[in-house]
């Protein structure tokens, strides 16, 4: 059996340049969009472990997604 991890932050269509911009700051991940959404993905683990969980350690998230961000780092 094969696990993988996916990172994703979901906006609406309206802020695709937001999330075209985390592409750009953290040098990886992709788009995926339809016509009410878009998704910032990214699946590498080495990305995930050495780029998104520092970044969200140092800006920490509010709210319920904190506690899915743990989560993340748990099985990371």
């Amino acid at each position: 059996m094969l696990i993988c991890l996916k990172f994703t932050i979901s906006q609406h269509i309206r802020d695709k340049q937001l999330l075209e911009s985390f592409i750009n700051y953290f040098n990886c991940g992709y788009l995926n969009s339809d016509s009410n959404g878009v998704l910032f993905i990214v699946t590498k683990f080495s990305d995930i472990n050495e780029k998104i969980i520092p970044f969200f350690d140092k800006y920490s998230i509010n709210g319920t997604k904190s506690l899915d961000f743990e989560d993340l780092k748990k099985t990371a």
